[in-house]
């Protein structure tokens, strides 16, 4: 299980820690309601992906979690 921890400030919108399964979103580097959602999803996305136990590096797992925050755009 992943822990969420929310911090008034740092240089990241949001961290997710794989050896401790725990997630920090730093509130200072958000504008709207709706950035603060999308950090969290983006950082649980990490723990998703790295909790099925395959091995890819930073870029793919980058670009996993964008097509997924980005399909309701692109599937009819």
């Amino acid at each position: 299980m992943v822990d969420s921890d929310f911090r008034i400030y740092g240089d990241a919108n949001g961290e997710y820690y794989p050896s401790t399964e725990r997630i920090v979103i730093y509130l200072n580097n958000h504008e709207t309601y709706e950035d603060i959602l999308s950090t969290i999803t983006h950082e649980y996305l990490h723990h998703c992906i790295t909790s099925t136990g395959e091995i890819i590096d930073d870029q793919q797992e980058e670009r996993i979690i964008f097509i997924i925050s980005w399909a309701d755009y692109y599937l009819p």
